[in-house]
């Protein structure tokens, strides 16, 4: 099967994910989209504002009733306390597939500019395939520029509606980029955040459950974090 994995802090979760992995099916022939909340970021100083447990929750009504989107705990908060390393994370999914299933790493172009900065990143970059949306108009030379030195790139086909890059490690192991050059529906759970916490509700780019969850449990008002 072809899989994808979407792991982040979906803090909290809302139609742009639903949206970008949507595209990723529909361009890339995904059977299966994992959303996998983190448990510890490495990468971010500010951990998230809502707790594990309720991120895991609004997630779960994030994809409720979403065909083939699944909830996945691969990426909990780890029993040692080491943060969670995409890597390691990616390996402990491998364990739980069949033979043969093909990994694809979803995530929105911002944070793969961040790439090279990642644990083990030349290495990760060749475990798995990966797949980054954006906004139309996005180079996809930006993408190929934050990669590891250790990396090296090469032109090949593309699904339609793909831009795509070969990427060659090391080791001699190999996989591919896919860029989605054109999802409208982006959002920034930091601006979804920030409205909350004014006394905002919006629940054009929230899924309705997830919006009642919120208020329901408080979330992300400025006296509960504080």
């Amino acid at each position: 099967m072809k899989i994808g994995f979407y792991g982040g802090s979906f803090d909290p979760p809302h139609r742009g994910h639903i949206a970008l992995a949507r595209l990723a099916m529909e361009r890339l022939a995904l059977e299966r989209v994992l959303f996998a909340p983190v448990g510890v970021q490495p990468l971010k100083r500010d951990h998230p504002q809502a707790s594990f447990d309720d991120r895991v929750a609004m997630t779960r009504l994030a994809i409720t009733g979403q065909p083939c989107l699944e909830l996945s705990l691969v990426d909990a908060p780890r029993s040692d306390g080491r943060p969670n390393y995409t890597i390691d994370t990616l390996r402990a999914l491998r364990a739980q597939l069949a033979h043969g299933d093909r990994i694809f790493c979803l995530m929105g172009a911002d944070s793969f500019l961040s790439i090279g900065q990642w644990h083990q990143a030349a290495d990760l970059l060749v475990s798995c395939e990966f797949v980054v949306a954006s906004r139309p108009g996005f180079d996809l030379g930006r993408l190929a520029a934050a990669l590891p030195s250790a990396v090296s790139v090469g032109a090949c086909d593309a699904p339609p509606g793909c831009l795509a890059l070969s990427l060659h490690g090391p080791d001699r192991r190999a996989s591919h980029l896919y860029l989605l050059p054109d999802l409208d529906e982006i959002a920034s759970a930091t601006g979804i955040r920030a409205a909350l916490q004014q006394g905002g509700d919006p629940e054009t780019i929230l899924d309705p459950a997830v919006a009642a969850y919120i208020r329901d449990h408080a979330l992300y008002r400025e006296e509960r974090r504080g």
